[in-house]
């Protein structure tokens, strides 16, 4: 593995604020992202922000602030941009502790809308084969299934299509998975990579068998005849116990489907990764002391953007930084 990484490009960098989870547009000029003050106060509150211009960064609020029934909902996370249609599927609670739902918005910010019965959805993510005429879908981190969480389609006027994508796997030992963090690739469903760990009790030396993003692998879906089957991204992880050089979460889909960008911790702090899916290489991107994480690809496929600590800050914050990959594809 190289220690030569690339350049980081930051398009924020105020230590009065952390900026989390960054989502790029079509065109590759625009992004969108979690804003909260730093330190945080008693009772932060987390609002999206927009950059229109990467050439001269300005990040201005997202949403309009207001009261009543059209009104956005105070708290504001995890940004998803529709390539296809430019709309932006993103969480919505009335607090940063109260229950989340799916929302959905124009690229402009206009007409945000809750989507129905998705009280409990996490981190929505397109379905990237939008059909004209067909209601979009999506796919969402979902606490109304079992295992709890696992990962549901939706469509956009809320409907439930399918409670539980995530399968058994098929290795040995056999057993359902827990599910969480989707990204969708760019054939659409049921190309669904997804951070999740094994329904079995004492995994990483838990007294429980319940969910922890912080012992995920990164899982890869197949579908035949209906039935979902999960399998992990890099095969020779254990389903029998734990293992921390396995480690990853966050995954994001290359334009073209040959690689994941994921975070893991498995070399000390979160850094960005990427694995290339033919040959199963693994390729460092940052330095796991800046704590990169939630990276997604540009369309080019050839840049990530990503939310990263500002280098010299102490109290060590967090900003918004773009980097060029194509060396290292």
């Amino acid at each position: 593995m190289s220690d030569s990484l690339p350049l980081l490009h930051y398009l924020t960098s105020d230590a009065n604020f952390t900026d989390y989870r960054p989502a790029v547009n079509a065109d590759g000029d625009a992004v969108i992202f979690e804003r909260t003050p730093f330190p945080q106060p008693a009772n932060p509150l987390t609002v999206l922000y927009a950059i229109a211009d990467f050439n001269s960064p300005n990040p201005e609020p997202f949403l309009s602030q207001g009261t009543g029934p059209d009104a956005p909902p105070p708290s504001q996370t995890r940004p998803d941009w529709c390539w296809k249609t430019g709309q932006l599927l993103f969480n919505g609670a009335r607090t940063n502790k109260s229950p989340l739902s799916v929302w959905q918005v124009g690229a402009d910010g206009s007409a945000p809308t809750r989507v129905s019965n998705t009280t409990g959805g996490c981190y929505p993510t397109w379905d990237r084969n939008i059909t004209p005429g067909v209601p979009a879908m999506f796919v969402t981190e979902y606490g109304g299934s079992k295992p709890d969480p696992c990962n549901a389609i939706f469509d956009v006027d809320g409907n439930l299509k399918a409670a539980n994508i995530d399968g058994a796997d098929l290795a040995t030992p056999p057993a359902s998975v827990f599910g969480g963090m989707p990204t969708v690739g760019p054939n659409g469903l049921p190309q669904v990579a997804f951070a999740g760990q094994p329904v079995v009790k004492g995994w990483a030396g838990s007294s429980s068998n319940k969910y922890d993003q912080n012992y995920n692998y990164i899982f890869l879906n197949t579908e035949s005849n209906g039935v979902f089957t999960s399998a992990p991204m890099e095969s020779e992880a254990s389903l029998a116990s734990y293992d921390k050089s396995y480690q990853g979460r966050a995954p994001a889909w290359s334009p073209d489907g040959a690689t994941i960008a994921f975070e893991s911790n498995r070399n000390g702090g979160f850094a960005i990764y990427l694995c290339n899916l033919a040959s199963g290489t693994i390729t460092r991107v940052t330095d796991p002391a800046l704590g990169a994480q939630h990276a997604k690809f540009f369309p080019d496929g050839r840049k990530l953007i990503m939310c990263i600590n500002h280098p010299n800050s102490d109290p060590p914050s967090m900003g918004i930084a773009w980097v060029d990959i194509s060396g290292l594809l």
